[in-house]
């Protein structure tokens, strides 16, 4: 996730876009683009409303729609189904990907539902 506010702060205080993508992990490309799409909005200046996810939203609505296009998985709900017995990752992901399409969403990739699961079973 690319951190605006910083990218920003550090811009405005006049810090070299190089300087920038070292301080803030991202590359000297999304650094600039960030600047770009900033001025070309006409952010002069950051006050305490602009958070780093309204920036981000701001300057990126295309990737904010993209991104709401799926449908939501209930985990808790996959985590109980996979306790019983003949339940796999790959037919719990079958019935939300039917049921994402009967909604009119975008599922996910099988891959991704099972990444997804996992960061969701590491946590509990």
């Amino acid at each position: 996730m690319v951190n605006c506010r910083k990218i920003l702060e550090l811009y405005f205080d006049e810090i070299s876009q190089r300087t920038i993508s070292s301080s803030a992990g991202d590359s000297r490309n999304t650094v600039a683009e960030v600047i770009r799409r900033a001025k070309k909005l006409g952010i002069e200046s950051l006050n305490d409303t602009m958070t780093n996810r309204w920036l981000e939203e701001f300057l990126f609505p295309e990737k904010q729609a993209s991104e709401k296009g799926y449908f939501p998985v209930e985990w808790e709900k996959v985590h109980k189904e996979l306790q019983k017995k003949n339940v796999t990752l790959a037919l719990l992901h079958h019935e939300y990907a039917v049921e994402a399409r009967e909604g009119g969403k975008v599922s996910y990739a099988y891959r991704t539902f099972c990444e997804n699961y996992g960061k969701y079973a590491e946590k509990i």
